[in-house]
């Protein structure tokens, strides 16, 4: 929360300064991601006695995000809150079987950033994240467990990025961090389909690199998107 009053309170600045035009943009985005979460630690006893633990750490897959942004641009710094949907994936390879970890999230990055030279921007701030649907293959409702994954459901994390302009479009590599790292969980696993029984998720804090495109539908600049397709020279370009 103190980041998120931190940039509240930069845009307050930023906005009675006066020192700075501005402008409005709407536009959508969409993107690939790759997310990072916890090693599962495998209790051999619980299989066979004597069998000793064994540490499964997660792959990575590919999930997609897509969304909308609303930009403030005041020459050389933005302000750009966006909404987004989000879907994580990631897997285990246990010894019988893969086991499929997938997540989908509602994110509200709330983000500041500067032009640094043209095409180039930096820019940073906090994220608000409401989960969804959180599951991990061959988890089961047992006396040993209540299921799982039962990560928290409203978390919070910082966003870091490049953001590269080209006309109406931008191209943005992010990285995002969680502010607070999960509790290790006992986990009850189908030993006959996936050769893990009782299980420990390690603690971890969540990240998550993203690759997004975006487009500016509507500008205030007096220009349209049908002007990128005009030869006239009038592209409708913010750089």
């Amino acid at each position: 929360m103190k980041a998120i009053s931190l940039l509240l309170a930069s845009c307050i600045y930023l906005y009675s300064s006066g020192l700075f035009s501005q402008e409005y943009v709407f536009g959508v985005k969409a993107g690939l991601n790759t997310n990072t979460i916890g090693d599962i630690n495998s209790r051999g006893g619980s299989i066979a006695a004597g069998k000793p633990d064994e540490t499964f750490s997660p792959k990575h897959n590919i999930g997609y995000q897509f969304g909308a942004y609303f930009m403030v641009q005041f020459k050389h710094v933005f302000l750009r809150p966006e909404l987004n949907y989000v879907t994580l994936k990631n897997h285990y390879d246990f010894p019988n079987r893969t086991s499929k970890w997938s997540a989908s999230k509602l994110e509200i990055p709330l983000l500041i950033g500067i032009d640094i030279i043209k095409p180039l921007s930096l820019y940073a701030g906090p994220s608000l994240n409401f989960f969804n649907d959180i599951a991990l293959d061959g988890v089961q409702v047992t006396s040993f467990s209540d299921g799982g994954p039962d990560i928290e459901r409203n978390t919070t994390s910082i966003n870091f990025g490049v953001m590269v302009h080209y006309n109406r479009f931008h191209l943005d590599l992010r990285y995002e961090l969680g502010t607070k790292a999960t509790q290790e969980e006992l986990l009850d696993i189908n030993n006959s389909a996936f050769g893990v029984n009782l299980a420990d998720l390690r603690s971890y804090t969540p990240k998550t690199l993203s690759l997004s495109l975006s487009v500016d539908i509507f500008r205030t600049d007096g220009t349209k998107i049908s002007d990128l397709f005009k030869n006239d020279g009038n592209c409708g370009c913010p750089y």
